[in-house]
C-alpha cells in the first residue's frame, strides 16, 4: 500500500470510528483498501477472509485470556506445564510500582494487553529508565480494541510484566519459531530472526524443508535456518495448545535446547494482510471449517 493510499485509509477509519460504525463495516473497509476487492462475510473463502470472519464473530472478548500475557500463562501450564513458561520477576498495575534498582542486569518489560508493548533490556546500565516509563505508560493508556478493532482484547486489564531475558548463548539473534495450527493441526513454521530493531522471515514445512517465499520482499530472510534439535517437540508442544481452536498461531523459542512459550495469536496482522506465499492464501483458507 502506498504512502498516500495508507493516509487515505487511516483518515477513512478514523472518520468511521468517530461516528460509531460498527466493527463489520470498519472490517469492510480495510480489507478493501488492502486487496481492493469487496469482503464477503457470508461465504468467505481465503485465509485473510477467513480471519476476519473469525475476528469479528467468534474469538471475541471471551477469549481474552489467551492473549493476556499474564493470564495465558494458567492455560498454557494447565495444557503442556509449567516447565515451557519463561519465569517472570514481577506484574504490575502501574508503572510506578516498578522499583528499577530491583530489577536484574537483563529482562523485558512487556504490556499485558496488546502486541508490540514491548522494552527489551539486555543490560540495564545503557537503559533510559526515564524515557521508558513514559513509554510504558503510553502503553498502559492504550486498548488494543480500538485502534486495531480485535475485540479479544477489549476487555483486557492492562499491566506491566517483569520476565526473565532470554539469552541464546550471548547472540541477542534470537529465533522466534511461529506454528500455524489448523483444528489442532501445524501446518507450517513462520521462522522470524531479530537483529536489533530490524527482523526478517522464511517458512519451513513441518519437516524442514524451506518453503517458496518472496525473495525480493525486503523482509526475506535469505540464510539457511538451522534445523532445531526439538522441532518434533515444539510441534507437538504447537498443537497441544492449538487445540479445540479452528486457527491459531503458537510462538515458540528454542533456547539452549530448551522450549518457551511465547504468545498465542488468533490474527496475524490482524487479518489485514495477505499470507506473503500467495498459494498459501487459498490453500489455508481452505483448511478453516468455520461454522457457517
Amino acid at each position: 500500500m502506498n504512502f498516500l493510499k495508507r493516509k487515505s485509509l487511516q483518515f477513512y477509519l478514523k472518520f468511521l470510528s468517530v461516528f460509531n460504525f460498527s466493527d463489520v463495516t470498519i472490517a469492510k473497509v480495510k480489507y478493501y483498501y488492502k486487496t481492493n476487492d469487496r469482503l464477503d462475510l457470508k461465504n468467505p473463502v481465503e485465509f485473510m477472509e477467513k480471519i476476519t470472519w473469525l475476528k469479528l464473530f467468534l474469538y471475541t472478548e471471551r477469549y481474552g485470556y489467551l492473549v493476556d500475557k499474564y493470564e495465558v500463562r494458567n492455560y498454557v501450564e494447565n495444557k503442556i506445564g509449567k516447565v515451557y513458561l519463561n519465569e517472570i520477576i514481577d506484574v504490575y498495575d502501574d508503572v510506578d510500582e516498578i522499583n528499577i534498582k530491583e530489577l536484574p542486569q537483563k529482562f523485558v518489560l512487556k504490556g499485558t494487553h496488546g502486541s508490540g508493548y514491548n522494552i527489551i533490556v539486555p543490560d540495564k546500565s545503557l537503559l533510559d529508565w526515564e524515557d521508558a516509563k513514559k513509554k510504558l505508560k503510553k502503553f498502559l493508556r492504550k486498548n488494543y480494541y480500538y485502534k486495531y478493532g480485535e475485540r479479544i482484547y477489549k476487555d483486557i486489564k492492562p499491566r506491566i510484566i517483569a520476565e526473565e531475558y532470554l539469552d541464546q548463548l550471548g547472540n541477542d539473534n534470537i529465533v522466534d519459531y511461529k506454528f500455524y495450527c489448523f483444528h489442532g493441526k501445524s501446518e507450517c513454521i513462520w521462522v522470524k530472526t531479530f537483529h536489533g530493531d530490524k527482523h526478517r522471515n522464511c517458512y519451513y514445512s513441518l519437516d524442514w524443508k524451506r518453503i517458496e517465499y518472496d525473495t525480493n520482499a525486503i523482509d526475506y530472510l535469505p540464510k539457511e535456518m538451522e534445523k532445531p534439535s526439538n522441532l518434533d517437540e515444539m510441534i507437538e508442544v504447537a498443537e497441544k495448545l492449538s487445540k479445540g481452536f479452528i486457527f491459531i498461531r503458537v510462538d515458540l523459542y528454542s533456547i539452549q535446547g530448551k522450549i518457551y512459550f511465547g504468545e498465542l495469536t488468533f490474527f496475524p496482522w490482524g487479518g489485514n494482510r495477505r499470507l506473503t506465499i500467495e498459494a498459501l492464501n487459498k490453500e489455508y483458507g481452505d483448511l478453516m471449517l468455520l461454522p457457517i
